[in-house]
């Protein structure tokens, strides 16, 4: 055997040195996340050791095991879908524009002279609910219906006008306005007929959005209840496309799904997919793939938090398994639907830590990673 020079073999030793440090303080090095194993132990032992990791569940994905595709079916309360268009007759608030017509059957009444028997009256509904017409003194209006109105006139009327005729009509009202506010083409201020006007039909009259229908949350506010529905869920759903009515307020938000996925994967982030059917073949490749000199091919885990009521009080989540080492798996990851709180994570191999060891400790030392396999000879 060639003995080294005192100053080669110096070196050496000096290097193994370093190596057994080295090693000794592998488990502070940097690491992309938890190995498979110890998502594995976790899930074992997670009631055994300690509360404080949230207990969940592995399903290992296959043909038999594959989660069905849940749609969302969200829709507005009862409270919402029951009201129809309204049937009643429109009554009159504050700040509407009244039309009042008057005919008399002589030329000589109240407000008929010659060749004109017809009086066109405009009356504005005050802040208190009244309006005041000739010869008919104060009236208080707010809250009648135009018929009801008319009954009135014609009653202060009567003994004044020649055999009266009147017609009552709205001609300009703030209360028929509803609101609708977000990522439509004009929000602000809609005027709707008095019976109320369909959800899907204000959102066009307000310029419709230029989003996915997936990514649009459509949330209306009346009185002191609010609830939120995904505009595609109303658009399946013909009893979510409830009546609105004035004073409702209708708020439009674009809210594009993003999908975490982190781990051993080439571009690691907080993915956004443009499909409304988000699917897990379609992630990966939105991310580069796995990276195949880190990534452990049958360690892929989506983590899915339970839904209320979908899984046992004692689980909070469910890790669905990938094995892409198996060819059907690729076939599998194209049927896997994701939902937007799935995460979705790619395990290290078991030999990454060492390569990460010798690529951060020895490269520096020993100028590249093969010297430090050559140490032995």
């Amino acid at each position: 055997m060639t003995r080294l020079p005192g100053s080669r073999r110096g070196r050496s030793l000096l290097t193994l040195g370093t190596l057994l440090l080295g090693l000794a303080g592998c488990s502070t090095m940097p690491a992309f996340g938890p190995s498979a194993a110890a998502i594995d132990k976790s899930a074992a032992d997670i009631v055994a050791d300690t509360d404080d990791v949230l207990p969940f569940r592995i399903i290992d994905v296959s043909a038999s095991t594959l989660p069905a595709a849940t749609a969302s079916g969200r829709s507005f309360p009862a409270a919402f879908r029951g009201p129809g268009l309204r049937t009643t007759d429109e009554v009159i608030a504050v700040g509407d524009r009244l039309e009042i017509r008057l005919w008399e059957v002589a030329e000589d009444g109240l407000f008929a002279s010659a060749g004109r028997r017809e009086t066109v009256l405009n009356a504005v509904v005050s802040n208190s609910g009244e309006i005041t017409a000739p010869y008919a003194n104060t009236i208080t209006a707010r809250g009648l219906t135009t018929a009801q109105l008319r009954a009135v006139l014609l009653e202060r009327y009567r003994g004044q006008a020649i055999e009266p005729e009147i017609a009552v009509a709205i001609t300009e009202t703030q209360s028929r306005a509803t609101t609708v506010l977000g990522a439509v083409g004009t929000p602000g201020r809609v005027v709707i007929a008095s019976s109320g006007i369909r959800l899907l039909d204000l959102i066009a009259q307000a310029g419709g959005t230029s989003h996915a229908d997936w990514e649009v949350s459509v949330t209306v506010q009346r009185a002191s209840s609010s609830a939120t529905v995904l505009l595609s869920d109303i658009l399946e759903n013909s009893a979510s496309n409830i009546v609105i009515f004035p004073g409702d307020i209708v708020s439009i938000a674009h809210v594009p799904r993003r999908f975490v996925v982190y781990g051993a994967v080439k571009r690691p982030g907080n993915i956004e997919i443009p499909l409304e059917e988000a699917h897990l073949a379609y992630l990966l490749s939105e991310v580069g793939g796995l990276n195949d000199r880190i990534a452990q091919a049958r360690a892929v885990f989506v983590f899915r938090p339970a839904a209320a009521g979908g899984l046992p009080e004692d689980l909070r989540a469910t890790a669905y398994r990938f094995d892409f080492s198996r060819p059907d798996t690729l076939l599998l990851a194209g049927m896997f639907r994701l939902e937007p709180t799935d995460i979705t994570y790619v395990a290290s191999a078991d030999a990454v830590d060492f390569q990460k060891f010798v690529s951060i400790i020895l490269s520096p030392i020993l100028g590249s990673a093969s010297t430090a396999t050559n140490l032995g000879d």
